[in-house]
């Protein structure tokens, strides 16, 4: 299984597994032309020609991207696809230099495992005005927002004062 950027000939096999799940109200719907406008913003899992699952990176400006579309053919679930997905989308978004990931899932658990963690203060601002807005299921959503950081966190280092030195203090029994 090879993870590769998405081109229009997935277009159909990528909105037939984003299908599967919206119907069951587990991700949001995509119409095909949704799919095809943004298809640049796919990865997708493929073997032989035959698409396993999909992932598209979408970015807000600055340094903030989301998650979105993450699936899996149900034939092809439990082999790690999800995850090696889920990892060339993280990678993808490194190069680009965005230093947070967003997550909207009902599947929260799965990406807790991979290092995500629950955004406290609810939706971005950059999510709501973007999506929720506009979206049906606003009034009745149940999706989580997840956050992860890809840059380390900052080490504080002390600032010395040219010419000075610390002073060690003497022990004390």
């Amino acid at each position: 299984m090879r993870i590769r950027r998405a081109q229009r000939k997935d277009v159909a096999a990528v909105h037939a597994i984003i299908e599967a799940y919206a119907a069951q109200g587990m991700l949001l719907p995509r119409t095909r032309e949704q799919i095809e406008r943004g298809i640049g913003n796919y990865l997708v899992a493929a073997d032989e020609g035959s698409v396993a699952g999909c992932v598209a990176l979408e970015t807000y400006g600055g340094s903030l991207a989301e998650i979105r579309s993450l699936a899996v053919a149900p034939g092809a679930r439990g082999a790690g696809i999800g995850g090696k997905l889920l990892d060339a989308a993280m990678k993808q978004a490194k190069r680009g230099k965005i230093s947070r990931l967003l997550a909207v899932t009902g599947s929260k658990g799965f990406f807790e495992r991979q290092g995500f963690r629950r955004l406290r203060g609810g939706m971005p601002a950059e999510k709501v005005e973007r999506d929720c807005v506009h979206c049906s299921k606003a009034a009745t959503c149940r999706l989580e927002a997840l956050a992860m950081d890809l840059t380390p966190a900052r080490s504080v280092l002390t600032v010395l004062q040219p010419g000075r030195l610390p002073v060690a203090q003497p022990a004390t029994a």
